[in-house]
């Protein structure tokens, strides 16, 4: 019986950052569709819902991700949404941490995170 790859949607601004993210979970077997902002994002979700997980970096440019997780949130029901944040000059983690809760994110995790953490991250939110 073949198992098949968990659909995974990334919304991350740092072109870095989403390269490793995306090795890391191709590497665990993902199929991961990358997204740089939230308008490629939008335009991947009029294509294709099929996703299990969404990994959202909190703050996309000079946008935070909550107006997008109102959106997922409508056309992705119960996808879970997993928030990642480095923290910005503006907004302490903690306060960030808070918002995606209230958000509805299933996780948060503080970039830098290691491999395992955000292994660990993913399987639990599509528990």
């Amino acid at each position: 019986m073949t198992q098949v790859a968990t659909q995974i949607l990334l919304v991350e601004d740092d072109p870095a950052i989403s390269k490793l993210i995306v090795q890391f979970l191709k590497g665990d077997g993902a199929e991961v569709i990358a997204s740089s902002n939230p308008e490629r994002a939008r335009q991947i979700l009029s294509e294709r819902t099929d996703f299990d997980l969404v990994i959202v970096d909190f703050l996309l440019g000079e946008v935070t991700a909550v107006a997008l997780m109102d959106e997922l949130r409508i056309i992705l029901r119960d996808v879970p949404v997993v928030i990642i944040s480095g923290g910005n000059p503006m907004t302490d983690l903690e306060t960030t941490q808070a918002i995606a809760d209230l958000s509805g994110a299933v996780a948060f995790l503080q970039k830098p995170f290691r491999k395992a953490e955000l292994l660990d991250a993913v399987a639990t939110s599509l528990k």
